[in-house]
Protein backbone atom coordinates (compact mmCIF):
# COMPACT_ATOMS: atom_id res chain seq x y z
CA UNK A 1 0.00 0.00 0.00
CA UNK A 2 2.08 3.22 -1.21
CA UNK A 3 1.19 6.76 0.20
CA UNK A 4 0.06 9.17 -2.60
CA UNK A 5 -0.09 13.00 -1.57
CA UNK A 6 -3.35 15.07 -2.32
CA UNK A 7 -3.88 18.02 -4.13
CA UNK A 8 -3.70 19.74 -0.20
CA UNK A 9 -0.99 20.68 2.18
CA UNK A 10 1.12 17.51 3.29
CA UNK A 11 -2.36 15.21 3.54
CA UNK A 12 -1.76 11.85 2.40
CA UNK A 13 -3.77 8.60 1.05
CA UNK A 14 -3.01 5.24 0.85
CA UNK A 15 -5.79 2.39 -1.03
CA UNK A 16 -6.22 -1.00 -0.85
CA UNK A 17 -7.97 -2.15 -3.32
CA UNK A 18 -8.26 -5.72 -2.46
CA UNK A 19 -9.91 -5.16 0.83
CA UNK A 20 -10.79 -1.45 -0.08
CA UNK A 21 -9.97 0.38 3.11
CA UNK A 22 -8.90 3.60 2.38
CA UNK A 23 -6.39 5.01 4.85
CA UNK A 24 -5.85 9.00 5.47
CA UNK A 25 -3.09 11.14 6.78
CA UNK A 26 -3.56 14.39 7.87
CA UNK A 27 -0.96 16.48 9.33
CA UNK A 28 -0.41 15.74 13.30
CA UNK A 29 -2.41 13.12 13.65
CA UNK A 30 -2.54 9.74 13.04
CA UNK A 31 -3.52 7.66 10.07
CA UNK A 32 -7.14 6.96 9.91
CA UNK A 33 -8.77 4.00 8.22
CA UNK A 34 -12.21 3.71 6.25
CA UNK A 35 -13.86 0.54 5.04
CA UNK A 36 -15.37 -0.20 1.82
CA UNK A 37 -14.43 2.73 -0.23
CA UNK A 38 -14.94 1.86 -3.68
CA UNK A 39 -12.02 2.62 -6.38
CA UNK A 40 -13.76 5.33 -8.08
CA UNK A 41 -13.87 7.22 -4.38
CA UNK A 42 -9.95 7.03 -4.49
CA UNK A 43 -9.56 8.33 -8.08
CA UNK A 44 -11.95 11.15 -7.23
CA UNK A 45 -10.07 12.11 -3.55
CA UNK A 46 -6.77 11.94 -5.43
CA UNK A 47 -8.18 14.34 -8.33
CA UNK A 48 -10.33 16.77 -6.90
CA UNK A 49 -9.58 19.98 -6.54
CA UNK A 50 -10.68 20.30 -2.73
CA UNK A 51 -9.54 16.97 -0.88
CA UNK A 52 -11.48 18.44 2.32
CA UNK A 53 -14.33 18.95 1.17
CA UNK A 54 -14.95 15.73 -1.33
CA UNK A 55 -13.26 13.88 2.06
CA UNK A 56 -15.63 15.15 4.70
CA UNK A 57 -18.57 14.79 2.27
CA UNK A 58 -18.07 11.08 0.72
CA UNK A 59 -15.48 9.28 2.97
CA UNK A 60 -15.41 10.89 6.18
CA UNK A 61 -18.88 8.83 7.21
CA UNK A 62 -17.35 5.22 6.58
CA UNK A 63 -14.56 5.86 9.25
CA UNK A 64 -13.79 2.28 11.13
CA UNK A 65 -12.49 3.25 15.09
CA UNK A 66 -10.02 1.47 15.98
CA UNK A 67 -11.23 -1.45 18.60
CA UNK A 68 -14.63 -1.57 17.25
CA UNK A 69 -15.32 1.19 19.70
CA UNK A 70 -14.72 4.99 20.08
CA UNK A 71 -13.77 5.83 23.78
CA UNK A 72 -15.71 8.94 23.68
CA UNK A 73 -18.89 6.63 23.09
CA UNK A 74 -17.69 4.77 26.51
CA UNK A 75 -17.10 7.80 28.53
CA UNK A 76 -20.53 9.38 27.37
CA UNK A 77 -22.25 6.15 28.40
CA UNK A 78 -20.59 5.98 31.85
CA UNK A 79 -21.77 9.62 32.60
CA UNK A 80 -24.94 8.85 30.96
CA UNK A 81 -25.40 5.92 33.98
CA UNK A 82 -24.14 7.81 36.42
CA UNK A 83 -26.21 11.01 35.93
CA UNK A 84 -29.20 8.39 35.93
CA UNK A 85 -28.26 6.77 39.47
CA UNK A 86 -28.14 10.46 40.78
CA UNK A 87 -31.20 11.47 39.72
CA UNK A 88 -32.71 8.57 41.08
CA UNK A 89 -31.17 8.80 44.00
CA UNK A 90 -32.34 12.25 44.42
CA UNK A 91 -36.04 11.40 43.45
CA UNK A 92 -35.79 8.36 46.31
CA UNK A 93 -34.21 10.84 48.77
CA UNK A 94 -37.13 13.57 47.98
CA UNK A 95 -39.85 10.80 48.11
CA UNK A 96 -38.73 10.36 52.01
CA UNK A 97 -38.46 13.28 53.85
CA UNK A 98 -38.18 11.59 57.70
CA UNK A 99 -35.02 9.98 58.98
CA UNK A 100 -36.88 6.76 59.59
CA UNK A 101 -38.62 6.55 56.13
CA UNK A 102 -42.08 6.21 57.25
CA UNK A 103 -44.29 9.24 56.61
CA UNK A 104 -46.30 10.94 59.23
CA UNK A 105 -50.53 10.42 59.15
CA UNK A 106 -50.71 13.81 58.93
CA UNK A 107 -48.41 13.87 56.03
CA UNK A 108 -50.39 11.27 54.23
CA UNK A 109 -53.71 13.07 55.25
CA UNK A 110 -52.93 16.56 53.83
CA UNK A 111 -53.09 15.44 50.44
Amino acid sequence: MDWAALKSKHVHAAYDAESQDLHVKFPGSPSVKHADIPPHVYQNLLETSDPHFYYNYYVAPSRVSRGGRHPASISYALKLVLLLAVCSLLMVTSLDPSPGGVFEESELGSN
